[in-house]
């Protein structure tokens, strides 16, 4: 998509970390935005709450803050809230001394410990066990703890940087989540948008992730042809940026011709933004082709009015849902 008269180029921040995952690409406004708001709150300890959907690129805002602070030479500890409970929530922030619990052979330091007094970045902030939270807070206001099974009382210095996609606020109300935590970690809210708010950002982003497959996949002459670029600015991207980086690397992997052309994306994505299912010159489709295009077309079409709710999707094509979970799974649809 063409850039207007004075139109900026994107600017690509490196963040050190893997692969394809530690660019942060400034284009649009509300990028430009958000890099302005990180370098207003970079140089201070406020605790930061980043809300926004899955995918929107919340652990590299979490970097971007980190580097653009004093501490950017100390660690950047991610840490996912939502898989671990109980103890072993516990013992993942806290660490623990040999001897502490059965298998505990050895000494083991925990999160709090490793951030040091860098960042800590807490990933699905809102999936902290009830029972846990009361525990972290504790932490975070007294800005120590002990490992378990330990007396000595160890400091905690670093900068909290949190992230979710729920909507806390609701949590605290219906008791999901303790308000005191709450408001401990929502210091500086800062909002991520979708992709789909910001669809200056996808050229550059579709380009960078195109250059990164062409040179790990040896096919140094595979590009994009204008049709497709546009049709992917018409793309509602339900899964974000990393839909985005996953259907590039589909698409470097996949087309044997040196250009991708609108024909190559996934039939639901086509059929979401208006393409033909069938591009002209494949001839008749079979009946079997034409069942697949109605049902993925259908589905498509209920998915904007079921409110992000696969149950009511059900509902309004009324199927069971595990009718619909064969279909999504047969015809690989990823809906988010």
């Amino acid at each position: 998509m063409p850039r207007g008269a004075g139109e900026l180029e994107a600017e690509i921040l490196e963040l050190g970390t893997e692969e394809g995952l530690g660019k942060f690409v400034i284009q649009s406004r509300a990028m430009r935005d958000l890099y302005r708001l990180a370098m207003q709150v970079a140089g201070s300890d406020a605790t930061i709450l980043v809300y926004g959907e899955s995918g929107t690129g919340k652990e590299l805002f979490a970097r971007l803050v980190h580097q653009l602070s004093g501490r950017r030479a100390k660690p950047f500890i991610p840490v996912n809230c939502g898989v671990l409970k109980g103890e072993l929530f516990a013992d993942k922030f806290f660490g623990h001394e040999a001897g502490a619990f059965t298998g505990a052979q050895r000494q083991r330091k925990g999160s709090f410990e490793m951030a040091a007094d860098g960042t800590l970045f807490l990933d699905e902030v809102g999936e902290i066990p009830p029972t846990n939270q009361v525990d972290f807070l504790r932490v975070l206001e007294e800005k120590t703890f002990r490992r378990l099974g330990g007396e000595r009382t160890l400091p905690f210095d670093a900068r909290i940087v949190a992230a979710t996609n729920r909507l806390l606020h609701k949590m605290v109300a219906v008791g999901e989540f303790r308000a005191d935590l709450y408001y401990r970690l929502n210091v500086i809210p800062v909002t991520l948008p979708p992709l789909r708010e910001r669809a200056d950002d996808i050229p550059p982003l579709a380009e960078y992730f195109l250059a990164m497959y062409r040179h790990r996949y040896h096919k140094p002459d595979v590009r994009l042809a204008p049709a497709t670029l546009a049709t992917l600015c018409k793309y509602s991207w339900p899964g974000n940026v990393r839909e985005l980086r996953n259907l590039m690397e589909r698409l470097v992997l996949l087309t044997a011709e040196n250009v991708i052309e609108p024909g190559h994306l996934p039939l639901e994505m086509r059929i979401a933004t208006g393409l033909p299912a069938v591009e002209c010159g494949q001839g008749v489709m079979t009946l079997e082709a034409a069942v697949r295009q109605a049902e993925v077309s259908a589905i498509v079409r209920a998915w904007s009015e079921a409110g992000g709710s696969k149950a009511r999707l059900a509902e309004i094509l009324a199927v069971s849902p595990r009718t619909l979970r064969y279909k999504l799974a047969e015809y690989e649809l990823k809906l988010a």
